[in-house]
């Protein structure tokens, strides 16, 4: 039986889902995923190692999972997006062990101009929470505002998710489980808000649990997404210093917010200041300063603009020009109007996004990020 590509990229998440990295030289062998479904068992044992992988490839019964899986995710308006697609967030397609899946439910795309990862206890005192507040009230301020990212956890994570809402940011709530379920439970009406204002996001199928296995994972997508990860308070162990090593791994900025010596909930940051692991968060507005944010600010997007309509790339003009004339544009006709060809045209998009004068949604539209 024919599947079709999503199918074959489900597959391969849920077979390999614990083993990134081997699926990752699978994604990049093969110039798509069904590709490896229709190599016979002799053939897979060339690229793959493990006879229990081999099984689950050519088992029946794992493409009717995914299958049902792609049905089900499609009836909740689940978005997948499997690593090479373009949706799929580009900074985390350059950390090696990044999911071959994503599941997205919600209003926002995954590539913001500028993202920010704020972690912690979820034993927050109240000086953690202020001081969260204080630095992400300062984060939208600028004039292009980052988009929050968190696990959705209680203390500094759902501190992290409710103020930038409140702030009027994007904020995506990374999941521990499958998006048929919310962890913790409590935070279901939370989550329910995220969803108009941002996202949820997994790369674990249906069905999938709570584990401690499954945080651990969780964390690596969190720092994978972010341009920077802040930690605003955490014992000597725990998730956000798990996360802020990851952040170290992809050479990622890492603050930590500095506490008394007898906080115990201050221990873990302490450390990574004193190792010089971390930037100190000397005020709320030192993020923002140190990723060169504030200076980048004080040229405008209609400087930005401009300077694209001097230039003589004509195809960054042809695009800007589409889009000014209508609110949000679907990609083959922003190629059609551009006047180049998609190789042409693609790493501008790209380019444009991350500097931040364009944006694209959940269906993968483009928009001026300022009109």
């Amino acid at each position: 039986m024919e599947y079709d590509e999503t199918v074959y990229a489900c597959a391969i998440n849920r077979i390999f889902n614990y083993n990134c990295r081997d699926a990752r030289i699978i994604t990049e062998h093969f110039a798509s995923p069904g590709e490896l479904f229709s190599l016979t068992e002799s053939e897979l044992h060339g690229h793959i190692r493990r006879q229990e992988y081999i099984d689950a490839v050519t088992s029946p019964a794992t493409l009717r999972d995914a299958a049902e899986e792609v049905r089900w995710a499609r009836e909740h308006g689940i978005h997948i997006i499997y690593i090479n697609d373009r949706e799929y967030p580009a900074r985390l397609r350059e950390c090696p062990d990044a999911p071959t899946v994503l599941f997205l439910k919600g209003t926002s795309g995954l590539n913001p101009a500028r993202a920010v990862a704020i972690v912690g206890t979820r034993k927050a005192t109240s000086y953690g929470r202020e001081q969260c507040r204080a630095i992400i009230t300062r984060l939208a301020a600028l004039s292009v505002k980052p988009a929050i990212i968190s696990g959705l956890a209680y203390g500094i994570d759902i501190c992290a998710h409710l103020t930038a809402l409140e702030c009027g940011l994007e904020t995506i709530a990374v999941l521990p489980t499958g998006l048929d379920r919310i962890y913790p439970a409590a935070h279901r009406r939370h989550a329910i808000e995220i969803l108009h204002h941002g996202g949820l996001v997994t790369d674990f199928p249906k069905g999938s649990s709570p584990q401690p296995v499954t945080f651990l994972r969780r964390n690596r997508i969190i720092a994978g997404m972010s341009d920077a990860v802040l930690l605003i308070e955490s014992a000597a162990k725990g998730g956000g210093m798990i996360t802020a090593s990851l952040a170290q791994s992809y050479s990622r900025e890492v603050f930590a917010l500095p506490g008394r010596t007898t906080d115990p909930y201050s221990a873990g940051c302490n450390a990574l200041i004193r190792d010089n692991a971390a930037s100190i968060i000397s005020d709320p507005s030192w993020p923002a300063k140190a990723l060169g944010w504030e200076d980048a600010d004080n040229e405008t997007n209609k400087d930005r603009l401009q300077k694209i309509f001097d230039t003589s790339d004509y195809i960054k003009r042809n695009i800007l020009l589409a889009l000014a004339a209508d609110s949000s544009v679907d990609r083959d006709i922003i190629i059609a109007k551009s006047g180049g060809d998609p190789a042409q045209v693609l790493p501008r998009l790209t380019e444009m996004e991350m500097d931040g004068l364009i944006r694209t949604d959940a269906h993968g539209n483009y928009s001026l990020t300022h009109r």
